[in-house]
């Protein structure tokens, strides 16, 4: 069978033949998706380190089992045409009258999104929700999610015109840009833009930490952290129990279906998993990228 796997850490993966797992329940794959976390474990730079080479990428899938139906599975080493699937938990179904497509994008980006501010730090219509990282699709579920929770929403980010229109007011990240007084901020940078929008924040703000685009580190004063008697509040896929992963994943995707909660699509062939990769890798695309596999 087919799998796109990486070579050499730092490299870009290539399509290769590989064995058919062995199992009784397999799972056939339709699409995967191509996530930044994809892109940050290739490159060596994953909290848990680096995994051996050659490694089959991928974290998620939408395929279909013996039964006929679509489910969505998240787990590492998804991207080929044939899982054994290893952790029966995470394989959840897809609501009827969900595109493939639209079922693998309210996967690791928008669940991630939708979790952060219904789970994390549930929100409401008296919260000013900040987005740091506001121009892909994690972005966009967060603030056409919390809008749908009643919240105002501040959307930042450098590429300013890439940030969704749900947003109610979007800040240009210079280096010099002024934040609101956030009562949640959704983080999807740390770095100097954190240490930056702290400050600003609402007494009692909550954060939800989910990413590093603007670097591993940010430096904070215990004050800003004291001072402001804030939570931070981190959220990583890999630790989120298979319930609550479940029962998001079928809000968000019927949300999706019903045209509350959008998102911007593109689609590469399996065979251009390179030319996916870069694009993945060049910054926020302002889209989700969507692996054709069947």
């Amino acid at each position: 069978m087919r799998a796109a796997r990486l070579h050499e850490i730092g490299g870009i993966p290539r399509v290769d033949e590989i064995p058919e797992p062995a199992g009784d329940e397999l799972l056939e794959v339709l699409v995967a998706g191509l996530n930044p976390v994809d892109i940050t474990i290739g490159n060596g730079r994953f909290h848990t380190g680096a995994p051996d080479v050659p490694y089959v990428i991928g974290t998620e899938v939408v395929a279909t089992k013996g039964d006929g139906r679509r489910y969505w599975y998240y787990d590492r080493g998804t991207m080929a045409e044939l899982i054994a699937p290893v952790l029966p938990g995470r394989v959840i179904p897809v609501p009827e009258g969900v595109p493939d497509d639209l079922a693998i994008a309210c996967g690791v980006a928008g669940l991630t999104g939708w979790l952060a501010v219904t789970w994390r730090a549930p929100v409401g219509p008296d919260d000013t929700v900040l987005v740091l990282g506001a121009s892909g699709s994690l972005g966009r579920t967060v603030i056409e999610g919390a809008k749908l929770l009643g919240a105002r929403t501040v959307g930042a980010a450098r590429r300013a015109s890439a940030v969704t229109s749900a947003a109610d007011e979007v800040v240009e990240i210079t280096g010099h840009e002024s934040y609101p007084d956030a009562t949640v901020i959704v983080d999807g940078l740390w770095g100097d833009p954190f240490a930056r929008a702290l400050p600003a924040a609402a007494p009692g703000v909550r954060v939800v930490q989910l990413g590093q685009s603007a670097g591993a580190e940010s430096t904070l004063q215990s004050g800003w952290v004291r001072g402001k008697n804030a939570t931070i509040l981190g959220i990583s896929m890999f630790r989120v129990p298979d319930e609550v992963l479940a029962d998001g994943y079928r809000t968000l995707t019927e949300h999706a279906r019903d045209g509350r909660i959008g998102f911007e699509i593109e689609h590469y062939p399996l065979d251009e998993i390179g030319e996916a990769w870069i694009r993945q890798a060049s910054g926020s695309p302002g889209a989700k990228i969507v692996i054709d596999v069947a």
